[in-house]
């Protein structure tokens, strides 16, 4: 019943010639309906009628203040910056709109793109792939000429691959970064002690960074579940994945390092990962009981995960799959690329307990470092 008082709506808002009002409720009810064809149909009827009015960019961020969501109408408005030549707008728009249909189901591919916007989502598609290259080739010189083209010769090679520029061309294939891969780095799952310089440091820090975890635990501070997900997957099975964060996508966490001073500080003297809103993570990371982490896969190969352990049950693995096991040793630490597939699991009645943190492919210069730095942080307002 609600669905036809819906579409009587739409009807009577149409016929008044009050068009703005008509998009709403319709960009509305395709959210609420969204395999509903007479929605779908009506909203392109209605955005073809909008722009061929004056107002058409007025009426169009009016109904995306009122839904945000509204992807068919972020299209057309993409259409239309595109049409007055503002392209950093149109681009933003254009991306916005297509994560938002997809995340619905929808643009994915022919079956589910309706007929009256099918060339308006390839124009999309192209406009931002075209619009993207062409951004990133002005990034790369403005780089190249920052820090030195010589310096910057395996950066510049992973950004073309980024952007399309040239073939992503992975010399591990059980690699597969979701983001960003840097070619041309020694090929290690798994790094050896020697190749990491701070390790001795570390390690002797074992029982001041035990010591903090154990008061925290005493006095039962809470440890709040991990809630990540993997492409919409829970990302655990059978017990809980819990962390406290010092840092999480780059945000600090004062009540974390507040509560463990020293530990902060004895961080604060790694080679973190710090890119603003993306890195560094670093967490006390707790395993419950028969906890499995399912398999699942880091973002970029420049950036490596470091574990410490701390409190250690038996039957307590991490597997780098169709590599090898890592096995947790109290006071010991060691690193890996999560670009292999991994998983990890607790098959004990107690919780494990490890320092987690974000570093550096050790194998990068403080160049490249810096570089790779700047350019995520490009991405990240771009895509913003």
């Amino acid at each position: 019943m609600l669905v036809e008082t819906m579409k009587e709506n739409i009807r009577q808002a149409y016929q008044q010639g009050d068009l703005k009002t008509a998009l709403l409720i319709a960009e509305d009810s395709l959210l609420k309906y969204p395999r509903d064809i007479w929605f779908h149909s009506l909203t392109g009827e209605l955005l073809m009628r909008i722009v061929q009015t004056a107002d058409a960019v007025t009426t169009l961020h009016f109904v995306l203040k009122g839904n945000a969501d509204a992807y068919s109408s972020r299209l057309v408005l993409a259409h239309l910056l595109d049409k007055n030549g503002e392209q950093k707008k149109a681009f933003k728009a254009y991306l916005y709109a297509l994560k938002s249909a997809n995340s619905f189901g929808f643009w994915l591919d022919n079956d589910s793109t309706p007929h009256w916007c099918r060339p308006l989502v390839i124009h999309a598609v192209n406009y931002a792939e075209r619009y993207r290259k062409e951004v990133m080739n002005d990034w790369l010189d403005e780089l190249n000429n920052k820090y030195g083209k010589s310096e910057l010769v395996r950066v510049d090679a992973g950004i073309r691959m980024y952007s399309g520029a040239i073939p992503l061309d992975i010399e591990d294939k059980r690699q597969n970064p979701n983001f960003l891969y840097i070619p041309g780095l020694p090929v290690r799952p798994m790094f050896d002690r020697k190749e990491l310089p701070f390790a001795d440091y570390y390690e002797d820090q074992y029982p001041i960074i035990l010591g903090e975890l154990e008061a925290m635990l005493a006095d039962k501070t809470d440890i709040p579940a991990y809630t990540e997900h993997v492409q919409g997957n829970a990302l655990t099975a059978g017990g809980n994945w819990d962390a406290l964060f010092f840092f999480r996508h780059g945000k600090k966490y004062d009540e974390t390092h507040q509560l463990c001073p020293k530990t902060s500080a004895i961080l604060a003297n790694l080679p973190l990962v710090h890119i603003a809103d993306h890195s560094p993570e670093a967490c006390f990371s707790v395993l419950r009981p028969q906890a499995h982490i399912l398999p699942h896969r880091g973002v970029t190969n420049s950036r490596c995960v470091l574990h410490m352990g701390l409190k250690i049950p038996e039957h307590c693995r991490l597997n780098l799959c169709g590599i090898g096991e890592l096995e947790w040793q109290s006071g010991k630490i060691f690193l890996f690329d999560d670009t292999y597939l991994h998983e990890a699991w607790n098959r004990s009645d107690e919780s494990r307990y490890v320092l987690l943190a974000d570093v550096w492919n050790p194998f990068l210069s403080e160049t490249e470092i810096a570089a790779i730095t700047d350019f995520v942080e490009m991405v990240g307002e771009l895509n913003n």
